[in-house]
């Protein structure tokens, strides 16, 4: 099978590794052009809980190429069309698209290439970029593929196949990947989020009590508004333990360090538009959510004033939600 990976960040590169190291026909694509020629030079190379060097084929986006089969999309939330278009004329009417990537990113790419050909990875991973192009991997707890619509895939079998050649089985497919993904928002955006108020990695905040309760809220208010969607996320402990992260910085908060976009809007904001529509209250995730916002413009800044803030329009969202 000929797969596209598109995006060279630390996902991107972890999952073409996989790939290719399981017998797939890899070629990654890129807009960095630093990163296209370290890869070129060095290969993907990983560490950590996860280790080794793959030289892999890369791409400007863009680049011809043969048809591929399956694309995987492992860029930033909020941009799915942008990536798809200089790679669309590298298709066959059969080639399916796979989202690699947080909160509800695959309906973001279902409506730009077709429900019908969409499916998601939902990745219980910790891993980053380094500056010296390596990929550091924290924690490999599992990845959970599935269709868009449900059913079984053929395709998405074969790659579950692939990815445990290397992971150890922990690869597996769903046939309910809505459910899976309100599994993973239940603790990823509580997390994520609260790190990027805080300006700091899970390990630092996890034991403050504060940031602890508003953590376990936040994800029972996620647990509430999947019910309200006839889901019923298996939660087991929520919040640090399944956000995977521990030592390493969420993605928010490296966007937010590095002034760019965060992909809150696929979080919180996702809960929050499901709240508002079922009726279920959501004033931790609207506060947060609200605040990002801020902070992703440069109004704020991650650190203690912003977690008293945080707090404050918390109160202030619980006192609205009972007019």
């Amino acid at each position: 099978m000929r797969i596209a990976v598109i995006g060279a960040g630390a996902m991107g590169s972890l999952v073409s590794y996989l790939l290719d190291a399981g017998g797939m026909e890899v070629m990654l694509y890129e807009r960095r052009d630093e990163r296209i020629a370290d890869i070129r030079e060095n290969g993907v190379r990983l560490q950590g809980r996860m280790e080794g060097s793959r030289e892999i084929e890369i791409k400007a986006v863009g680049e011809p190429d043969a048809p591929f089969d399956m694309m995987v999309v492992t860029t930033p939330a909020g941009d799915a069309a942008d990536v798809i278009r200089p790679v669309s004329p590298f298709v066959h009417r059969d080639t399916s698209y796979l989202s690699l990537q947080e909160g509800s990113a695959v309906e973001e790419l279902a409506q730009v290439v077709g429900a019908e050909r969409t499916g998601g990875i939902i990745a219980w991973v910790s891993a980053v970029l380094t500056p010296s192009g390596t990929v550091e991997v924290e924690d490999f707890r599992s990845m959970v593929l599935g269709a868009y619509i449900g059913g079984n895939d053929d395709k998405l079998s074969l790659i579950v196949e692939v990815l445990n050649h290397e992971t150890q089985g922990k690869a597996g497919f769903t046939g309910d990947l809505k459910k899976e993904m309100w599994h993973r928002l239940e603790s990823a955006a509580a997390v994520s989020a609260l790190c990027g108020v805080t300006g700091a990695p899970p390990e630092a905040i996890r034991d403050r009590e504060e940031v602890d309760a508003i953590c376990r809220e936040a994800a029972e208010e996620c647990l509430g508004v999947a019910a309200s969607q006839g889901l019923k996320a298996p939660s087991q402990s929520p919040g640090w333990e399944e956000a995977v992260w521990n030592k390493l910085k969420p993605p928010m908060l490296l966007a937010l360090e590095a002034g760019r976009r965060t992909e809150v809007e696929f979080l919180s904001g996702y809960i929050v538009g499901h709240s508002r529509s079922s009726g279920r209250p959501s004033s931790v995730h609207s506060a947060i959510y609200s605040l990002i916002k801020e902070m992703e413009s440069g109004e704020r800044k991650p650190g203690e004033n912003s977690l008293k803030e945080l707090r404050r329009r918390i109160e202030e969202e619980r006192g609205m939600s009972l007019l």
